[in-house]
């Protein structure tokens, strides 16, 4: 091989993407069904909302998406309503 076809080979390998990407992650919440003052368990908040926070996650990522993970639970009140939300944070690869 000459010099000239091993630099284009070295280079098409930064270019295919050889070079490992650096992750990123983002968090999001998603609205619970339940709009009630006293605070829900963890558990069924996370249950009720793992689908939509793994959709988010694919739609943001794609095939890059490495997975969702639970943050936190907040409420949100107004108008005499109890919002509540549990927050996720979706990983990339």
């Amino acid at each position: 091989m000459t010099g000239g076809a091993l630099a284009l080979a070295l280079g098409a390998g930064v270019v295919l993407g050889t070079v490992p990407a650096q992750a990123d992650w983002y968090a999001y919440p998603i609205q619970l069904r339940y709009h009630g003052s006293a605070r829900p368990s963890d558990a069924a908040a996370q249950n009720e909302t793992r689908s939509a926070a793994d959709r988010e996650c694919v739609a943001k990522y794609g095939f890059r998406a490495r997975g969702v993970t639970p943050v936190g639970l907040v409420n949100n009140k107004h108008d005499g309503t109890v919002d509540w939300y549990q927050y996720w944070r979706c990983d990339s690869n």
